[in-house]
């Protein structure tokens, strides 16, 4: 196993089980709304849902996130 694979191993990388029961229709809105992509929408809602800061270099989704109030960490 590679060096990179063995630090993404030690991560406290958790599921988050509201995606799969809910939080589509959410994510999918907020795309919609403010022009991301579902991926960067997805991201933008689960910093909004379980109220953390949002690192990105995306402008558009560090945009989005100052819109909706999360805090955001430029990277």
């Amino acid at each position: 196993m590679d060096d990179t694979l063995l630090d993404l191993a030690a991560l406290p990388i958790r599921l988050d089980p509201h995606t799969d029961r809910g939080a589509w229709s959410d994510i999918l809105r907020l795309a919609r709304e403010e022009g991301l992509t579902v991926y960067d929408a997805a991201y933008l809602e689960l910093a909004i849902r379980i109220r953390l800061a949002l690192a990105s270099g995306d402008r558009a989704l560090v945009k989005a996130a100052e819109r909706r109030a999360v805090e955001t960490i430029a990277v």
